[in-house]
């Protein structure tokens, strides 16, 4: 009887076990508890201090909601001064921001359905910018609520509109430090259609992505997602780009998540790093391996030469030094031993803003046109544009314009698409539609290692 016990024992917690994962979401890591078909958070990055909970992650290649989230564990000990709940959870459990002792706003969404009691410490500073279903008065006294059912919501509270709520959420954001992902704070009008600037807002290439049964265990893969900048122009619509290609990249292509290392808002040392991991990789697998750099962010020329850089997000487009350069970039990915390494490249390099027609600064009027790099090794790079042109966005789909027919192309095909094959595809869909969407001709490019040049056609990720 021991023995059964034991074993049943067991069993249960392999499967409790095997349903604890982690899951990063704009730059915060958060660890997640797997129960029905449904997730709950459980804990986040400690020093994160502006963090936003998502509505859904994504486990072993399967898109789950969110629908709750309980972290009172150690909560002293988070760093998290504001909070924004995505729309689609539907309960806090009671204590769980009880103890953030430096949370000075929190957003929460109307899909929530019950908040436990003492939810939030305490504190007449912390300000809340909420659905209308949600009572404030009650929050703060420490009442456990069910705003879904009436519960103790004030029947007088006027209903908000999705550009109330963005303005009240707004007073706040002038003080945020640009090292993770923020997003406007747009809910929702009484009938719940999310704002096109939500996070929540999702584009036909962000849902039903393909899930492969292969397993891509000998492929590895670094995201570079740089949308908020210190010194320039955000970059619209970055973060979303390298999540959506990071979801691509496992549940489409069968690339393992641990092979998978995504960078949010890079700074200098950051790029640096990623690159470093490339090249260890490699030496790691002997070379038997394949690698693919996705970059989405600002890229810079320099005047003196026309040298192209990317921008790092604690770079000035007004001292190269600080920039990342592209010919380090291919110098080192050149070098490594892999059977390929195919760079994606959202970004242009012509000194103007990603998805707008100006420059990055302003005294500089005139678009550059970059020298091209000369790759060595085993090296495929396909970039958004041509020349001087500029990397536009798809604001309707929520993604750059480049991005959007890049995922496109790996839905329509399940991923199963030569390089020949995705180029010929971008090439044509990207030239068409920068002109119909935004009135203004953008071309990508190919530029391919001398030992690829007979065969880079057939190669497949």
């Amino acid at each position: 009887m021991r023995i059964v016990s034991f074993l049943f024992l067991l069993f249960f917690s392999i499967i409790t076990n095997a349903q604890k994962f982690e899951y990063i979401y704009q730059g915060v890591e958060f660890k997640c508890k797997l129960v029905k078909d449904a997730v709950t958070i459980t804990a986040f990055s400690l020093k994160a201090s502006h963090v936003i909970i998502p509505s859904e992650v994504v486990y072993r290649g399967v898109r789950f909601p969110v629908k709750s989230v309980d972290v009172f564990m150690n909560g002293v000990n988070y760093l998290a001064e504001t909070l924004v709940l995505e729309d689609g959870i539907e309960e806090i459990a009671k204590y769980s921001f009880n103890e953030f002792r430096k949370l000075q706003s929190v957003t929460l969404p109307p899909s929530l359905r019950h908040i436990g009691k003492y939810a939030f410490r305490n504190n007449t500073n912390l300000k809340m910018y909420l659905a209308s279903n949600i009572d404030e008065i009650s929050l703060r006294d420490g009442k456990e609520t069910w705003p879904m059912k009436g519960g103790v919501a004030s029947p007088n509270q006027p209903l908000k509109t999705a550009k109330e709520m963005n303005e009240m959420a707004n007073v706040d954001q002038s003080n945020i430090v640009n090292n993770t992902a923020i997003v406007s704070q747009n809910f929702v009008t009484a009938n719940h259609d999310i704002t096109r600037n939500s996070v929540s807002v999702k584009s036909d290439v962000d849902v039903e992505i393909p899930v492969t049964q292969n397993k891509n265990d000998d492929t590895f893969c670094v995201i570079i997602a740089n949308e908020h900048y210190k010194e320039v122009p955000d970059v619209d619509f970055a973060i979303r780009d390298g999540e959506s290609f990071r979801e691509y990249c496992i549940s489409t292509l069968g690339i393992p998540e641990k092979h998978v290392k995504i960078y949010y808002d890079a700074t200098f040392m950051a790029i640096r790093r990623a690159v470093n991991w490339m090249s260890k990789t490699d030496n790691v697998t002997g070379g038997h391996s394949k690698y693919i750099l996705y970059y989405a962010g600002h890229g810079i020329p320099s005047e003196h030469d026309r040298t192209a850089y990317i921008l790092p997000t604690d770079g000035t487009p007004k001292d190269v030094e600080s920039c990342y350069r592209l010919g380090e970039l291919y110098e080192k990915l050149g070098k490594m031993n892999a059977k390929s390494v195919t760079v994606f490249l959202d970004a242009c390099f012509s000194g103007m803003k990603r998805g707008e027609d100006r420059p990055l600064v302003e005294a500089r009027g005139v678009a550059v046109k970059v020298k091209q790099d000369i790759l060595s090794g085993n090296v495929v790079v396909i970039s958004a544009t041509s020349d001087d042109q500029t990397a536009m966005a798809y604001r309707d789909k929520h993604h750059g314009l480049f991005t959007y027919y890049l995922l496109n192309k790996l839905k329509q095909s399940k991923g199963i698409v030569s390089l020949g094959e995705l180029y010929e595809s971008l090439s044509s869909s990207v030239k068409k539609n920068s002109w119909i969407v935004n009135e203004k001709l953008q071309t990508p490019s190919i530029i391919v290692s001398a030992n690829l040049r007979d065969k880079w056609k057939d190669l497949k990720f």
